[in-house]
């Protein structure tokens, strides 16, 4: 049976599988030292510091769930190698050029649908209603 994705050699696949499994087990050694960079609130006694600490929080929180969301994607690509199919786009079943898994091994679409799918992201931003104000970009701009 000849896999979907044999144009990527067993040595390319190789070095994309160990790239992800490398980045994986950078974020979980990343998440297990988690607890260092934890400050109990009541050492703080000036509330500069405090709002220091909190921005510096909200900031790590950001960063880890960022984190948690590419652990999923290297999770999924890491099922997607197993299963045969890497490699391919999800929107026209081309094959992704090994370059761009290089660049981005979780990378689910080609650089021709990557770039529609950019492009009509950024048309619907002037679409799209703000949740505050209730128009959209373009309405607002009208004034």
């Amino acid at each position: 049976m000849v896999r979907p994705n044999s144009f990527l050699s067993d040595e390319q696949i190789k070095t994309l599988k160990d790239k992800l499994l490398a980045d994986q087990e950078l974020i979980r050694n990343k998440h297990s030292n988690k607890d260092q960079y934890c400050m109990d609130k009541s050492e703080l006694s000036d509330p500069v510091d405090e709002a220091s600490i909190n921005t510096q929080t909200s900031q790590e929180i950001r960063f880890r769930n960022r984190e948690n969301f590419y652990e999923k994607k290297i999770i999924k690509t890491l099922a997607k190698i197993t299963k045969g199919d890497y490699g391919l786009c999800n929107e026209c079943d081309a094959e992704i050029s090994f370059e761009r898994l290089v660049a981005r091994p979780t990378a689910e679409l080609c650089i021709s649908c990557k770039e529609e799918a950019e492009h009509a992201e950024n048309n619907n931003a002037f679409k799209r209603r703000s949740k505050s104000l209730g128009k959209t970009i373009a309405e607002i701009g009208k004034r």
